[in-house]
């Protein structure tokens, strides 16, 4: 018997616009998707390269401190970003890693899914998408979050050398 083989496999980068299309299909026929993060602008909490798992939800159902994947209204780039203020009709979310820049105002038509897992190297991470994410959420949206998050680096780095 001829051992099978396993198919080819071919890495391709998708556009935003393309992930875009892929995810909202996806999602508006009720499946979860994923997709490797491409930046760092939710460090420490998602990683360049993490996997992201993208699941449906409702208008009613999002809250503070909530990552969602959603095209960004002047870009038309797909970011996956927290929620830092809730309306009646819009959302603002901003990068966790993201000093002062909001993605301005985001419109449910706009949101593609919420986060609901992340993975670094096969391991799910759960940090940044439990109970803190609420905290998170409000010291982002004050603007405290990225200087924290650098001035954490930075002692990190002087304890270690200092040892």
């Amino acid at each position: 018997m001829r051992p099978t083989l396993a198919p080819k496999v071919a890495e391709y980068k998708l556009d935003s616009v393309e992930l875009a299309t892929l995810l909202r299909a996806a999602i508006d026929a009720g499946y979860s998707a994923s997709f490797n993060a491409p930046g760092n602008s939710m460090l420490p909490f998602i990683h360049s390269g993490d996997k992201i798992f993208v699941a449906p939800l409702g208008k009613s159902s999002i809250r503070l401190g909530d990552v969602l994947v959603f095209i960004q209204p002047d870009s038309g780039h797909v970011l996956a970003h927290r929620v830092v203020k809730l309306k009646a009709d819009r959302i603002l979310c901003k990068g966790d890693n993201v000093a002062n820049l909001f993605d301005g105002w985001v419109f449910f038509e706009d949101v593609l899914g919420r986060v609901v897992k992340v993975q670094r190297e096969g391991k799910p991470i759960q940090f940044g998408l439990g109970f803190e994410k609420q905290f998170i959420a409000s010291l982002s949206r004050k603007q405290l979050l990225a200087p924290l998050l650098n001035f954490l680096r930075k002692v990190k780095i002087g304890v270690v050398r200092s040892k």
